[in-house]
């Protein structure tokens, strides 16, 4: 939703196969969900302006086996047929830094290849406050020659978004943070989260879905309220973004007059 948030656009389809992921996203946005987004005809479905993928980092984490291309969860040819068959004003993309040298001259040299021109910028979730360092990468690319970053990049209602993984379940705002433990700096956002009291990080002696949510930036119950045992909370809150180091990124590729 920073995305929803900076380009004050609307969800209107996903792609997830995850059983949990795809719960939270039925509650919090009850949008169309076209499931497996290999087997896909993308030219039924919906056009869009904004396309956003945070695509499987396990090919490229330094924390796995790094297998890149090789990996069965390396899914980003599927996501670049969509972008060439749906042709987005914008295109949003998020993964770890270990993407930078592994994988990700290839996602360049497609990109070009289809005719869209990319900038790039590493964030921390520190940079906006959080108190944990998870950098990433995140990617803008948009149509060759169509577009110049000190130009505004707002666009109309109705918009989309893709998501490949379970990232879009647990990115619920880009409203900053000052609660607790923690302050980040106050971004626009269509959801106002309130100052909350920083929930105690364990549970009956094991870690605390939300404290974990709160961590992430997340409002109170976002992932934590939607009947999944606490195993799928953390799942979908370990493969998510904190939304305000989202919006941060935007605001550093996409600069508005």
């Amino acid at each position: 939703m920073a995305v929803e948030a900076y380009f004050n656009a609307e969800t209107v389809w996903v792609s997830e196969i995850d059983k949990y992921a795809s719960q939270v996203i039925e509650q919090r946005f009850g949008v169309i969900n076209h499931g497996d987004l290999k087997t896909i005809n993308w030219a039924e479905v919906e056009p869009i302006d904004i396309l956003t993928a945070g695509y499987p980092c396990q090919p490229f984490s330094t924390a796995g086996n790094r297998k890149g291309s090789n990996d069965e969860r390396h899914i980003w040819p599927y996501i670049k047929e969509a972008i060439s068959v749906l042709r987005p004003r914008f295109v949003i993309l998020e993964n770890v830094t270990g993407h930078l040298n592994l994988g990700f001259d290839q996602v360049l040299a497609n990109l070009t290849q289809i005719g869209y021109d990319t900038r790039w910028q590493v964030v921390r979730a520190s940079d906006v406050g959080a108190p944990h360092h998870r950098a990433r990468l995140f990617v803008i690319a948009y149509p060759k020659g169509g577009w110049s970053g000190n130009k505004s990049v707002g666009v109309s209602q109705s918009h989309a978004r893709i998501s490949s993984d379970c990232k879009s379940a647990a990115d619920p705002t880009s409203q900053g943070l000052q609660r607790g433990g923690w302050q980040a700096r106050r971004y626009r956002s269509s959801v106002e989260i309130s100052d909350q009291e920083v929930p105690n990080p364990l549970d009956q002696g094991r870690l605390n879905a939300k404290f974990v949510e709160y961590m992430m930036g997340l409002t109170a119950g976002w992932v934590t309220d939607t009947g999944l045992s606490r195993s799928q909370q953390l799942k979908i809150l370990g493969n998510g973004v904190v939304p305000q180091q989202a919006y941060k990124a935007l605001e550093l590729l996409a600069i508005r007059p």
